[in-house]
Parts: C-alpha cells; structure tokens; sequence
C-alpha cells in the first residue's frame, strides 16, 4: 500500500502538498517524494511503501529520460514482467525492476489507451508536460482509492479524504453531502461517487480522467464487467468448477511478485482457504495469520478461529495469532474512523488492522486476501431472499401486508427474529423497491428521525445508481 496525493492549481504550494503527504505517511513509511512544476501548476507527491524493486529506482514520483512525463503510483501491476518484455522489444530500456517504471513507459508507448493491457490494482496520476495534460485512472474494480476535488479552476487527488483537505481551498465547500450519508446509513457504505462532503469525490472503479489547466476535460469508464456482454457462452457444472480452478489459481499466483515475503489472511471460509491453497504451491511455508476476539457477543455471528485453526492444520501452514479483548476493539473504534475517513458500520476493519500489525512485527509486509466470494457465490442472506422474491408476486398484496405488520411486532434483540423482520419488511414495495430493500440496513423511518430537518428535506430516495 503505497500514498498518491497531487494538484493542478496555480494556488497551490509545495508547503500543501507536503502537508498532505505526512497524512498519508501510514500508507508509505519507506520512502517519500515530491514533484512541483511552478509553470506548470502541478504538484505531485508520493509515499512509498517498498515491494517491488525495494532500491531508490523505484522511488517516487518518478520521471522519464527528458523529465516531460512524471508518475505517481499506488498499486501493484501483477504483468509487469511481461509488459516489460514488450516494452524491451520496442526499444525501451530500464534502470530497475519495478512495475512503477514498466507503467511509465508504458504510457510512453501507448498514451491513455495503455489501460486495457493492465492487470492489476491500481490508482496513479501521470503529468504529460508535452499535452500540458494530468491523467489519472483506478483499477477495474476499485481495490485502491482515489478521491479528488474541482472547482473554479482548481484540481487535487489524493489516496484519502484527510490529505485531500490541505490541497483544497479554505473556502471551499466543505458541507456534509446529505444525501451520501443518508446511502452510508442505509447500505453501509456508498454507492457512486459521493463522500460525506460535497466538495470531495470518489473517482469510479474502472475509470480514467483529463484534467488541463485544473478542469476536468474528459471522464470515461474503460472497464466493464465481462458478464454484462452480449457475446455470452453457456458453460456445465463440470467447466465453471474447472474454470473456477484454473483462474483462481492463476490470479494468486500472478499476485505473488513481491520481492518481499508474502502472508496471508486465514479465517477459514472458502476464499482465504482456497487462496492459501494456491499460494502454498509457490511458498510451501507460507505464514498465515488469523484473530481470536475475546469477550465479543456471539449472538447470529459465526467465530471463524476454530475454522482457520482446521484449514490451517489441513494445508499444513504455520498459523499465527493475534488475541484481541473486545474492549481494546471499542477503543480503537476512533482510530478506525480516522483512518477509513468515509463511515463504515463493519468492525472487521479492525480485525484486519490487527492482523497487520502482527504480520508486520514478523517482517512481512504483503498479506493476501480473500475477498468477494460471498458476493460471487451467493453467500450473504440477501442473496437467498433474492432467489425467492420471485413468489412474492403470488401473495395478495393484502396478505403481504398483514405479514409485515404481525412480525414488526417481534422481538429485534433475537438475531433470527430481526431476519424475520427483515424479510418482511419490504412486502408491501414493488418488486424494484423490494431488491433495493433486501440491502438496506435501516428503514426510512429510523433513518429520518436521525437527521436535523435541513438536512432531512435534502435526502433523495436511496437508490444506489
């Protein structure tokens, strides 16, 4: 995890973007560095955290040859080996080993049509001084961050909200973004571009910019999900699980070019379980890492130790862990929060910090993780509501009325009671109303009565598009 943090603004200052980057410092603690072209109205600054070609030639921001084009980097480009193969044979050559210099030749040899031969997870910003242009692009599904503000001229991006704001006007608007919180309450987190401030956006997953002369002049989406296609094949049982296979194995695989060592989360499930599988064909001693929470409440929440413990015992990997009071974790909530910048209700980021910090006392810096599998394999319960909410339509809606109100009388403190309720609650909506409702975690009624009325009259319909 590295830091990205820049400006196109002819208000701005080196003093600024320095600012921003000790607030990003978390995210690099091994090296750091700034670009600023006072002609040019750019500024670019970066925090690095070493793993590819660990040697000052991967340092950051990093320049071409002529100092005309400038790159900052976050990410890991898992085919820089062979797009650097290519590159060579085109007549490039290179200084060192990192993917940070494959991708800046890249964009020398391709321009901003280079994206489509990325396979990783990314965000970065390059300053092409010939176009007088800043381009900046985030990875297809949007593992690494990247927010930015505009306004009267005045561009800046960075890796996290809190080192965005020393870039931005003072007078800016820095207002709460009503309508974002009121997503973040309603789906937990949230969907679009919106912030809590409405000054301060999300550049989408798979998606790219222009910016001259502090405006943004294109904005344009260069992924799409290939399964929303036309050009679909149909597959049996036997070849999804031998696909599934295949491209899982090969994904861990690709993601293991760190040449520092590499972890891994281990909880047990499907996906941790399977990618430290994959990853022990390549590293037989790989160090897995796992948490055992004391003191929390069990209630409708599955302990996944004894899982990993049995997954661990199974690959035969070393598994390391880390014991946390439940306390300690309602302590931290704060520092959660500070560190996340947007709202998130789930705990697990905790668990995830603490994790990393005993991986890191080991000296490993990189952990894979698994991530997605419930949501690619149907694993949350509103996947199964979704796959019966097809007989809705069968039931008077009159009877669907009467369900909704007999079980709001039921008990919320009972976990099984609350999915009940749940499930219900949504009876009397269209079918389109409903699937929207299947993930939210709060009704309107509890969400309004949260907000002050100015902000209350400000709030659309929650529709995450």
């Amino acid at each position: 995890m590295c830091g990205i943090s820049g400006y196109y603004d002819s208000a701005n200052s080196i003093a600024s973007l320095n600012e921003s980057l000790n607030l990003l410092k978390h995210r690099g603690p091994d090296d750091g560095g700034t670009y600023v072209d006072n002609s040019s109205n750019i500024g670019l600054g970066h925090r690095r955290l070493s793993i590819i070609d660990t040697s000052i030639l991967g340092h950051q921001p990093m320049l071409d040859s002529k100092e005309k084009i400038v790159l900052v980097f976050n990410g890991e480009i898992y085919n820089f080996k062979e797009l650097k193969n290519d590159l060579t044979k085109e007549g490039f050559t290179f200084k060192g080993n990192s993917d940070s210099e494959v991708l800046l030749n890249l964009y020398i040899s391709k321009g901003i049509h280079m994206l489509s031969q990325l396979n990783g997870i990314f965000s970065f910003a390059i300053w092409d001084k010939n176009l007088g242009q800043l381009f900046l692009a985030r990875d297809s599904f949007g593992v690494k961050p990247l927010y930015y503000s505009v306004a009267e001229n005045r561009f800046c991006f960075s890796s996290e909200i809190k080192s965005l704001l020393p870039l931005m006007p003072v007078d800016s608007n820095q207002t709460v973004d009503a309508e974002s919180i009121s997503k973040y309450l309603s789906f937990l987190w949230c969907p679009g571009i919106g912030t809590p401030l409405n000054s301060v956006k999300k550049l989408s997953p798979g998606e790219a910019v222009i910016v001259k002369n502090g405006c943004i002049v294109n904005k344009w989406s260069w992924f799409h999900l290939p399964f929303f296609s036309q050009d679909q094949k149909q597959v049996n049982k036997e070849q999804s699980i031998s696909g599934v296979r295949k491209y899982l194995r090969q994904a861990v695989h690709r993601q293991m070019v760190s040449d520092v060592p590499v972890g891994a989360f281990l909880s047990g499930g499907l996906d941790s379980s399977s990618i430290v599988a994959f990853a022990k064909e390549l590293a037989p001693d790989i160090r897995c890492f796992s948490i055992d929470t004391r003191g929390k409440n069990d209630n409708g929440f599955v302990d996944d130790l004894p899982y990993a413990k049995l997954a661990a015992k199974y690959l035969k990997v070393p598994l390391d862990i880390v014991t946390i009071d439940s306390h300690d974790m309602a302590n931290d909530i704060e520092k959660m929060i500070f560190q996340l910048d947007e709202p998130l209700a789930d705990p697990a980021a905790l668990n995830v910090l603490y994790i990393s910090q005993l991986a890191r006392k080991q000296g490993i810096k990189v952990l894979l993780s698994g991530a997605g599998g419930d949501d690619l394999f149907t694993g949350y319960r509103r996947h199964y509501a979704l796959e019966i909410d097809k007989y809705w339509n069968w039931i008077p809606k009159s009877v669907r009325l009467s369900f909704q109100t007999l079980t709001g009388y039921l008990n919320t403190s009972n976990h099984i009671k609350r999915r009940i309720i749940k499930l219900f609650s949504g009876a009397n909506l269209s079918r389109e109303d409903r699937i929207i409702n299947y993930f939210r975690w709060t009704n309107n009624t509890i969400l309004e009565s949260l907000f002050v009325p100015e902000l209350r009259s400000k709030i659309k319909c929650n529709n995450p598009n």
